[in-house]
């Protein structure tokens, strides 16, 4: 890219603990291109004119991230398949004032899964903890690849229920089941899920830390944390102790940040100057 410099950035609230822009840049420096990734804070009730700042700036690609992953569907002229899955939007590509939206938390979850905690969802049992926007593309990516049994927890359990409910019907094959956060129900689950993945902004700097009853179970399964600052959170601190196999979210920053750059760019992603650039080579 050449000329006048492209514009990207990230949307959400908060959005100071973010690590897009120092990965993006990089990943824009390494490939000599002329662009610049920024971060905006959007409180929930500036959509509307969030969208108008992607067409006014222009911005030529926006992050999504929390709280506005929903939120932002109804703005898009175009939805790709994993989105309209999902009923959320983390990419948005902005070509001459339409916004297309796309989800790449599938594939990155999906992926830093497999590399980082060696979890293959065909076949097996994972409990989710969230449902929000995070979970709402983890679970339909989870039951894609064949999970058994996808177990949804949230703190309001009409909330797990209701994402429960969005995909029980289109993926017959896999059981979904969803509760409250708390109580017998979370503990059953646990005592049959292979991994757990916290979906959640429990954690994240500012946020009181998730609670679950790790001791209980050994090191029967895996912990998987999306929060990704502090680098090691909380839950997966606590999970360390116990000697159980956990790790924060940062891989899936990095592989759903390589979708949303190639959505963008057409290049190939640089994986490697994106991984050091957050910390991790």
């Amino acid at each position: 890219m050449s000329g006048k410099t492209a514009l990207f950035g990230i949307f959400g609230h908060p959005v100071s603990q973010s690590r897009s822009p120092v990965m993006h840049n990089a990943a824009f420096k390494a490939l000599g291109m002329n662009c610049h990734y920024d971060a905006y804070d959007i409180a929930p009730g500036e959509i509307r004119a969030a969208v108008e700042k992607i067409r006014s700036l222009p911005l030529s690609g926006v992050n999504i991230t929390v709280p506005h992953k929903r939120a932002f569907i109804p703005e898009m002229d175009f939805l790709s398949p994993e989105a309209q899955l999902a009923g959320a939007v983390n990419t948005v590509k902005n070509e001459g004032g339409r916004l297309s939206g796309y989800n790449t938390d599938t594939e990155g979850a999906l992926t830093a899964l497999r590399e980082v905690m060696g979890f293959s969802p065909e076949g097996g049992k994972a409990l989710v903890v969230g449902a929000g926007g995070a979970a709402g593309a983890l679970v339909p990516g989870l039951c894609m690849k064949g999970a058994a049994s996808v177990f949804i927890c949230n703190r309001t359990a009409e909330k797990a229920k209701s994402l429960g409910g969005e995909f029980a019907g289109k993926f017959p094959r896999t059981r979904i089941e969803t509760c409250g956060l708390s109580g017998a129900e979370t503990e059953r689950f646990m005592a049959e899920a292979d991994i757990v993945i916290n979906c959640s902004s429990a954690g994240m700097e500012g946020n009181a830390p998730l609670a679950l009853p790790l001791e209980r179970f050994g090191g029967r399964f895996g912990v998987y944390d999306l929060v990704y600052k502090p680098r090691v959170t909380p839950l997966v601190a606590a999970a360390r102790e116990l000697g159980i196999k956990a790790e924060s979210g940062i891989d899936m920053l990095l592989y759903q940040g390589a979708k949303s750059f190639e959505i963008w760019t057409g290049a190939r992603a640089p994986l490697e100057v994106m991984r050091k650039a957050l910390g991790g080579g």
